[in-house]
């Protein structure tokens, strides 16, 4: 995510990297059965919590705030934006849907109303199905929040520089 601060080119935006002990959040893929990969999820989603509490000891309120993850971090930001919304200026979903299988999922809760989602997503990504980016993002906009999905044909997985932006108009609208 570092990259990702730098291409942002925000200088004056503030920015809390929590990192994932040993490179992964949890250890099944985002389709298996949630109850499969805890407590590594609740864990993940604790240590996402305590880095946004960061800015919020500082004063800085959840209305200026953007959440952002991608891949494993998308999923567990999908994850903690569907269930426990805290009216934050954004969130951004890179390369991620929500957890469990299809049809086992969270619906975002009615708080995550109004909102501003950006997902982005690669039509050919081999880690998240974007049929399944796709879905988190129609129950997003179906619960209310204002999102904008941006579907790439990229075949690498990785942060591409649409993504970037959009992430960029999240921070600086």
């Amino acid at each position: 995510m570092l990259d990702v601060v730098h291409r942002l080119a925000l200088p004056d935006a503030g920015y809390v990297l929590p990192v994932a002990a040993g490179s992964t959040w949890y250890p099944g893929r985002y389709f298996d059965p949630v109850a499969t990969n805890q407590p590594e999820v609740d864990h993940a989603l604790a240590a996402i919590e305590a880095a946004i509490a960061v800015p919020a000891r500082a004063g800085v309120p959840d209305e200026r705030i953007v959440i952002a993850g991608f891949s494993q971090g998308a999923c567990l930001i999908a994850e903690l934006a569907a269930r426990r919304p805290r009216g934050w200026a954004g969130v951004a979903v890179l390369t991620g849907t929500l957890l469990g299988p299809r049809g086992e999922r969270a619906a975002p809760a009615p708080g995550i109303a109004g909102t501003a989602m950006f997902f982005g997503s690669s039509r050919y990504d081999e880690w998240i199905d974007p049929v399944d980016a796709e879905g988190t993002a129609r129950a997003f906009a179906a619960a209310g929040a204002r999102v904008t999905l941006k579907v790439d044909d990229d075949r690498t997985h990785h942060i591409n520089n649409g993504a970037v932006a959009g992430l960029r108009r999240l921070l600086a609208p």
